[in-house]
């Protein structure tokens, strides 16, 4: 697991226990390690002393020499690490935690899961540490509110990269087929293929001198090839046994609820 150590400690340590990591990679910066009486070494300390109360086997690695509010060196780090700790380990199970840090670590954090098939989450507050009635004493100035920031640096512009969104194409087919398993319609190939067509999302092109029967064969083979192995390639779609119909995965729910939605059910 990755993690950002700033001023949280549950976000971090909770997660870690609850998905049992075996090594946690722990980002954290102190500007001048020299200062005595350091908050952020305070939270670091205390976030580690947790870890191993709970997990006294667990191996943790500490990442302090660039700054947790860089977004390019976080996202650099983080790339570097996971692919040494991939070469070290095969193919292990990677998790990022987007939820703790400074906003330049989470947005590093999400980038780099996408571009390295890793899995980021995220973890919601339950409780607060600041009681509401405490709320305009702390971030209220001259009984206006400000928030917890009341200063800030110039903006910093976060560099871009290019993070290809799905075909459109296999989106849109995946959600007639997700639409017609819940319907409880027939899924066979040949009722795939003919509500394709319907939908104009059927991109197989005959030969016009083929015969028709011939033509139907083709179309199934492709259909499995360019629709049900692209689907399972990209791990959309799965079905428990040979004879059971696919099912769309968490990921291929996610996609078909995420991109092309045209404001169906869910218009921003």
């Amino acid at each position: 697991m990755y993690a950002c150590v700033s001023f949280e400690t549950v976000m971090v340590v909770e997660p870690a226990i609850r998905y049992s990591v075996d090594e946690i990679h722990l980002f954290h910066y102190v500007r001048d390690p020299t200062q005595s009486d350091n908050v952020y070494v305070e939270f670091y300390d205390e976030v580690v002393s947790q870890l191993r109360k709970a997990m006294p086997q667990v191996r943790i690695v500490e990442h302090a020499s660039e700054p947790i509010y860089n977004f390019q060196k976080m996202l650099r780090c983080l790339l570097t690490s996971i692919e040494e700790v991939k070469k070290a380990y095969g193919d292990p199970e990677v998790l990022i935690n987007s939820s703790a840090g400074p906003s330049e670590f989470s947005a590093a954090a999400i980038v780099s899961a996408l571009m390295t098939g890793t899995t980021a989450f995220t973890v919601g507050t339950k409780a607060y540490t600041v009681p509401g009635d405490r709320l305009r004493e702390l971030y209220y100035r001259e009984n206006r509110p400000v928030g917890l920031t009341s200063e800030i640096f110039d903006p910093r512009p976060i560099p871009a990269f290019d993070i290809e969104k799905p075909d459109e194409n296999l989106v849109r087919s995946l959600r007639l087929y997700a639409q017609m398993r819940d319907a409880r319609s027939s899924v066979t190939a040949a009722s795939i293929i003919a509500a394709l067509k319907n939908a104009g999302l059927w991109e197989y092109r005959p030969n016009p001198s083929e015969k028709k029967t011939d033509s139907k064969q083709k179309e199934i083979m492709y259909y499995q090839r360019h629709y049900i192995q692209a689907w399972q390639k990209h791990k959309w779609i799965d079905k428990p046994s040979s004879k059971a119909k696919y099912d769309l995965t968490e990921d291929g729910k996610n996609i078909i609820m995420t991109f092309y939605v045209d404001g169906q059910n869910g218009g921003c």
